[in-house]
């Protein structure tokens, strides 16, 4: 089951991670339970194991993939803390694929130590592997390539702010994004109102994603017809949420998703610019996405149309936006977000993309030289 990059996968390896991906939707259900969703995964993890037969490799990385999930779904289910430990350990023992992995599941691990104020044990993950990416990171120097001393800042920064966070917990400080077990039990518990609204959010999301299959892959279905059906089903789950804050808060919800689901699919399957313009419009009134993600593709739309003015429209509040965010990302005890190391490679893209915006609006060509005067 060899995972190199720039494979396409076959045989049993596609088997397994379409077998995998189909049981990961089915265990983050929220009335599914981690001992049911981990007896799920040994079932797959034996079967592919026995497909296997006498092929150690592929063996250790069945069984490293599912001790993967299963950490990743501690950390999603919150069980009692010795089977988040329990997964850990089975998935050190496994060893990691690559620096990558490491990095993503000693956070998982790290941050389910601090839901459980266990901050030695997560720092006891945390110290060594910010040690060995700054030895990694000090290995780059002087070798002129971005990727991965990139990666290894990133890393730094992201686990470096929970391992603050650890630090501030052990020195007794409330961190106040911090998740605990003690203030989730302490917490009211969910009424008959929140359950169904959630119920209904769950099944909304479900048919949601049924319309984006119809066009997601082939890009083949008009735009006309894929927007009918979000609104579709838009109108029947509004028209079937009952009354009560939770389910203001499930209309927001769904109306938000419908928003940016039309957004997406009005830039993918390149509508007319007014169709964009307006899902653009209908995202900025109800989405709640806070990414950079919906805005890229209208800009982009903007692009393709020859429409600068649109464009410019939301890239020069966005860099504004990003600089601001980089002068919070220096803040002490700050938030789980984007990293230095992501906002500034975004907005490097920001400023290339305003190039264009506006080398278009001058009916000119975007500068070749970069920010300082040099050829790129």
């Amino acid at each position: 089951m060899n995972q190199g990059h720039n494979r396409e996968m076959v045989g049993d390896e596609l088997a397994f991670a379409q077998a995998s991906g189909r049981l990961l939707v089915k265990s983050l259900d929220r009335t599914r339970s981690f001992a049911e969703a981990v007896e799920d995964f040994r079932k797959l993890e034996a079967e592919f194991v026995e497909r296997a037969g006498d092929d150690e490799f592929d063996v250790r990385e069945t069984r490293r993939r599912i001790a993967e999930t299963i950490l990743s779904l501690a950390r999603d289910k919150r069980p009692p803390f010795d089977a988040c430990r329990d997964a850990w350990n089975d998935l050190v023992r496994l060893g990691f694929s690559g620096i990558e992995l490491e990095c993503t599941m000693s956070y998982f691990y790290a941050d389910c130590c601090a839901y459980d104020e266990r901050p030695d044990e997560g720092l006891a993950v945390l110290d060594p592997l910010l040690a060995k990416l700054e030895r990694l990171l000090e290995d780059t120097r002087g070798t002129g390539t971005e990727y991965p001393a990139r990666f290894y800042e990133n890393e730094l920064e992201r686990l470096g702010n929970l391992r603050d966070a650890l630090l501030a917990q052990k020195r007794g400080e409330v961190v106040p994004w911090l998740e605990t077990r003690r203030e989730d039990e302490a917490a009211p518990p969910i009424t008959a109102e929140e359950e169904q609204a959630d119920a209904l959010y769950d099944e909304f999301s479900k048919a949601k994603l049924v319309v984006f299959k119809t066009y997601g892959k082939s890009f083949d279905r008009s735009f006309a017809d894929v927007a009918a059906d979000y609104r579709r089903i838009e109108a029947e789950f509004v028209a079937r949420a009952g009354e009560g804050e939770a389910f203001e808060d499930c209309v927001g919800a769904i109306k938000a998703r419908t928003a940016e689901a039309i957004l997406m699919a009005a830039c993918s399957l390149r509508a007319p610019f007014q169709a964009c313009r307006d899902a653009w419009d209908e995202f900025v009134r109800v989405g709640q996405d806070e990414s950079w993600m919906y805005p890229e593709m209208f800009v982009k739309a903007c692009l393709r149309n020859n429409e600068p003015e649109a464009g410019l429209a939301v890239v020069e509040p966005w860099i504004a936006e990003i600089e601001a965010q980089l002068q919070a990302c220096k803040e002490p005890l700050r938030p789980p977000g984007e990293t230095s190391v992501e906002l500034n490679r975004q907005l490097k893209e920001l400023h290339e993309l305003r190039d264009k915006l506006m080398a278009m609006r001058s009916g000119g060509e975007p500068s070749t030289r970069g920010r300082s005067g040099a050829p790129t």
